[in-house]
């Protein structure tokens, strides 16, 4: 069963989101719970008790008093995880809320057709929030959530370096183009021949340099250029929900 929150302070607004939740996960036979905020300040003190979280929450931007945005920090700054939709009338909130990594925005007026194929995008990741990427040191078997890789290199063409959202870095032996059929394609994209990367954790692109959430600089090469601002404006349309 999927625990799901609102916050909005728009009472008639909510009803609507609510009812076009329940209605799209009765149409696919899936058990849900959704618990109702018109106070962020009630939501944040719910989510700061340690045994409570929300697989989803749909957030509205514009509230009286703390705004979305500033609500998002905070419950990010509680280091739970959560898939977060943001609800807004404007769409030039989209670079200020890149840091608390919305899943999708919805624009208001809020509808089923505008909502259906986002929730359709969110039962997908949570089906596929927790795949891992399983490899070998020595004789000692590893894991490490897919989710949560940031980049990954490789010099030799044998061993591949990756880097983590915890800014972690391990070394073992694998080949990238063996990597590239496992990593999800949706969000992970060959830059150069040496180098992988999650388009979740782009934090800036200027020309062909890509910095990453780690601070780390990355260059698109010439050949993979194209193919990489096509996949980037896919991602992007898949975030913002265009």
């Amino acid at each position: 069963m999927y625990k799901i929150a609102i916050c909005d302070d728009n009472v008639e607004q909510t009803g609507i989101t609510e009812k076009i939740i329940l209605d799209f996960f009765a149409t696919i036979d899936r058990k849900i719970e959704i618990d109702v905020f018109f106070k962020p300040e009630t939501l944040l003190n719910v989510m700061s008790e340690p045994k409570n979280n929300y697989q989803l929450i749909f957030l509205d931007i514009e509230m009286q008093g703390i705004n979305g945005i500033e609500v998002a920090k905070r419950l990010r700054a509680l280091e739970k995880e959560f898939l977060l939709v943001f609800i807004t009338g404007y769409d030039n909130y989209m670079l200020e809320s890149f840091e608390v990594l919305p899943f999708r925005y919805v624009l208001k007026p809020i509808d089923s057709e505008k909502m259906e194929p986002i929730l359709q995008q969110l039962v997908f990741e949570l089906d596929h929030h927790n795949q891992y990427l399983f490899y070998k040191i020595g004789k000692q078997h590893y894991q490490l959530r897919i989710r949560d890789i940031v980049v990954i290199s490789s010099e030799l063409g044998r061993k591949v370096k990756v880097g983590s959202v915890d800014e972690s870095e391990i070394e073992f032996y694998f080949k990238l183009k063996e990597l590239l059929k496992i990593l999800p394609s949706s969000y992970f994209f060959q830059v150069n021949r040496g180098v992988i990367i999650n388009l979740n954790y782009i934090t800036g692109i200027i020309g062909d340099q890509i910095t990453l959430i780690n601070e780390k600089v990355v260059y698109i090469s010439r050949r993979n250029r194209q193919d990489f601002k096509k996949a980037y404006t896919k991602f992007i349309e898949r975030c913002t929900g265009i």
